[in-house]
């Protein structure tokens, strides 16, 4: 009976299972052609098996050259012999990506569509979705297919994305709503999602409080949904600061990242978030890639002709231009040539960003600096206009202009989706316009304002002063190296921030009459040593009387304008004076009053600097130098104050900063 048995096993062969084992290790081992033959035969015996074709579409997926269309055919008959079965819908979106033409990205996006139907969340199939082209037709349908899974959370989620997709914000947030009744643990994406949601319905207290829920669970996001929405207009020193960050530091990450973009900080709610969240809305509408899977984006040699194209048109139009108006070719050529090779680096750089964005180069550029207050087709540089004389519309060339605090920056863009500076000056515009960003909320009060610098009661810190004009004001420092918190002040009058000394990003804001003034810069907060010699800043108050730090600071007009036969109490502070043996210090203060005057008024003023010198000592390395002077001898006009020390023990010399008053 067993020589029986042995001899129908040798007549039948292997079994179909052990077949599919035989061909999954054959091709796991890379011998496709003998794994190819096997699947050949399983298919042969099971034509009705979706399994069977599965394994042969897979081995085809691996054949070199030939393999992918005949891969996707067997995917196919996979998927209507077993259509509640998500591999092999998934495997036809795999040839797709393959592919990556036009064609490709078709068979892609309808793969997935078809998958969204039979399952909401198959391994990286949502991931995928981003790297189609897409559109509001696309949207609905993904919509559609998703809806199919009822109350499943996931897919309810999805479906959010689509509705917010399409600028339904409220739709959008009543299934959020219903995800959220579902999840007892908190999830930091469905709380951006539903920020986004209600910013996009008009609601912006329900947007700023659902993102502010998603920044309190920022440890937990283990997903970096908060950096997916913000990584677009973060600087490259806040990407490594990101990079660096530990999961229970990121609440602060991102409280300091917005914060230090709040374009009112008289406000409570921060107006940049739901202006970024609009900008993400009009360029998810007008600048998304529209070829996403086109290989120049992703294959080398491809990627190589196109620079090699832009590197044409640069040299074209560059050299049209005259390279910034020479005309000595020598020289035009030099200055092209230097151009391409500074704006290689810049290219790469954001044609990365804008796949990984899914936008044009002008997609990246609005989600920082929002819509350019002036754009033209077919001109270089709207700064140096020159027409293009082979350029059609804005789909060939257009150029966008920027009007900002430090000066203008001039974009100019290629083929509706590359950075192509044509000049120098486009080049560094292009740089910061990519590394940067703002705000657009008018801020046209053009505030007075003076700041002061003192040592703190408090061991190590100084004391920062600033007096602006308006009803009132608010004042903000953010460590540059992100170690501490963001420190503020905010009243109607004199405002302190007490910090420790370093290099500090400040924002102060004003508001007079309902109109806003805003002040952004880098201060840089001194340490005063209590052995090394230093002044604090210099105050200057209207008064007959001595004055301490703080009536000085309150009595200092904000303009630094006096009225003329007035007193002038000064008070400045000494640090670091060196006591004699009896514990005694000894200085010489001098004050000087130097005349600021016109060209004109040098020739004929006969206004001459009014110096006051003395010699003091005190019973401490520290003083507190107060003088009053007299109104006859300080006449009318514009003095450059400044107060000098000369510790007499050491013989060493310290200045105030200087300050610039006027007397009438």
């Amino acid at each position: 009976m067993i020589a029986l048995a042995l001899a129908l096993l040798a007549v039948q062969g292997p079994s179909p299972d052990s077949l599919s084992a035989r061909a999954e290790s054959l091709l796991a081992r890379g011998n496709v052609q003998g794994a190819y033959k096997l699947a050949k035969k399983i298919v042969e015996q099971r034509p009705n098996d979706a399994q069977a074709h599965f394994l042969l579409g897979r081995v085809h997926f691996d054949r070199p050259i030939v393999g992918r269309w005949a891969a996707l055919g067997e995917f196919k008959k996979a998927a209507r012999l077993a259509p509640h079965d998500p591999a092999p819908v998934y495997w036809q979106m795999m040839v797709g990506f393959y592919l990556r033409s036009d064609d490709g990205d078709r068979i892609a996006r309808d793969a997935l569509l078809q998958l969204f139907a039979v399952t909401p969340d198959y391994l990286d199939a949502w991931a995928r979705f981003r790297a189609v082209y897409q559109s509001p037709a696309i949207w609905r349908r993904a919509e559609r297919a998703l809806a199919r899974h009822g109350d499943d959370p996931t897919a309810l989620e999805h479906r959010a994305e689509m509705w917010i997709a399409l600028g339904d914000g409220r739709r959008a947030d009543s299934l959020l709503a219903r995800v959220v009744a579902q999840r007892p643990a908190a999830v930091v994406k469905t709380f951006l999602l539903r920020a986004e949601a209600s910013f996009l319905a008009g609601n912006s207290n329900a947007g700023l409080a659902w993102h502010d829920s998603a920044l309190a669970h920022a440890s937990d996001d283990a997903s970096e949904a908060l950096w997916d929405e913000a990584w677009t207009i973060a600087t490259a020193q806040e990407s490594n600061r990101y990079a660096a960050t530990p999961a229970n530091e990121r609440q602060a990450f991102f409280e300091r990242f917005w914060g230090e973009r709040d374009p009112n900080l008289l406000t409570r709610e921060n107006e940049r978030l739901g202006e970024h969240y609009a900008r993400r809305a009009k360029a998810r509408h007008m600048y998304r890639l529209l070829q996403p899977q086109r290989s120049e984006y992703h294959s080398k040699a491809a990627q190589a002709l196109a620079d090699y194209e832009l590197r044409r048109a640069q040299s074209l139009l560059a050299t049209a231009n005259r390279a910034g108006g020479s005309s000595e070719p020598a020289l035009v050529t030099t200055r092209v040539a230097a151009l391409r090779w500074g704006s290689s680096a810049l290219q790469d750089s954001a044609r990365q960003s804008a796949i990984r964005a899914g936008l044009t180069a002008q997609g990246l550029v609005f989600m920082r600096y929002g819509r350019p207050d002036r754009q033209a087709s077919c001109i270089t540089d709207l700064l140096h206009p020159y027409e293009i004389p082979f350029c059609s519309s804005h789909m060939d060339q257009e150029t966008w202009l920027y009007r900002t605090p430090d000066g203008p920056l001039s974009i100019s863009f290629w083929k509706n989706e590359y950075v192509l500076p044509l000049s120098n000056g486009q080049l560094q515009s292009s740089i910061v316009a990519l590394q940067t960003d703002r705000t657009t909320l008018p801020a046209p009060l053009a505030a007075q304002a003076w700041s002061a610098l003192f040592r703190s009661a408090e061991l190590g810190l100084t004391d920062l002063y600033y007096r602006t004009s308006g009803d009132s004001a608010a004042a903000v420092v953010w460590d540059t190296a992100g170690q501490i918190q963001p420190i503020r002040a905010s009243g109607s009058e004199l405002l302190l921030l007490s910090v420790p000394p370093g290099l500090y990003h400040l924002g102060v804001d004003v508001d007079s009459a309902g109109k806003l003034g805003r002040s952004r810069r880098d201060v840089r907060v001194p340490f005063f040593s209590a052995v090394d010699l230093g002044l604090s800043s210099l105050v200057l108050a209207p008064s007959t009387a001595l004055l301490n730090r703080e009536p000085a600071l309150r009595g200092m007009p904000v303009d630094l304008v006096y009225p003329a036969g007035t007193p002038l109490a000064s008070y400045v502070e000494i640090y670091g004076l060196t006591p004699d043996r009896f514990g005694r210090s000894h200085y010489t203060v001098r004050y000087s009053f130097e005349p600021v005057r016109s060209l004109v008024g040098r020739l004929f003023s006969s206004a001459r600097k009014v110096v006051f010198e003395f010699d003091r000592e005190t019973e401490s390395s520290m003083a507190f130098e107060r003088l009053v002077i007299d109104p006859d001898r300080l006449p009318a006009g514009r003095y450059r104050v400044t107060v000098s020390v000369t510790d007499r023990t050491r013989n060493v010399k310290s200045e105030s900063v200087a300050l610039e008053i006027e007397i009438r």
